[in-house]
């Protein structure tokens, strides 16, 4: 799903965005059908990235669920900082949690220029150095 397209309709002067063409304004109820150019569906790229597969990047997710299953956007949205290999180090009640699993849909920030060659070398060791400092401590969460 992390690779999925969006829609995107235009109807009742707002930008719907979703994930099929919706054969009713989801705004208004009118029927889409014969609205006229305008309101043609048009197919977006997903923003949404797997995360494991982002190395050395800042990601964002929701806290339950994810973007495209459930999400309303008032829920609370959860950050995490990948390793070279993928590995997502977040921090939540319990510490750091160094994470294989579970940021597949996720929107990704790069966090390293791929011509900084010093850092590209020691950023699983700083990442690793920093994630065992005393703030990230589970009482201080």
């Amino acid at each position: 799903m992390a690779d999925a397209a969006l829609v995107r309709v235009r109807h009742c002067g707002a930008a719907i965005f979703c994930r099929r063409a919706p054969e009713r304004c989801p705004l208004c109820g009118h029927p889409l059908s014969g609205a006229g150019l305008s309101a043609a569906p048009v197919r977006l790229p997903s923003p949404f990235r797997h995360g494991h597969r982002q190395p050395r990047t800042f990601l964002l997710r929701p806290t339950a669920g994810t973007f495209l299953g459930g999400y309303d956007g008032n829920g609370d949205l959860h950050v995490g900082i990948t390793n070279s290999n993928g590995v997502v180090y977040n921090y939540s009640a319990e510490g750091v949690v160094r994470e294989a699993a579970g940021w597949e849909q996720c929107i990704s920030v790069p966090l390293v220029q791929p011509d900084v060659h010093g850092l590209l070398q020691h950023w699983d060791e700083l990442l690793e150095e920093f994630s065992m400092g005393e703030t990230w401590l589970p009482h201080r969460y």
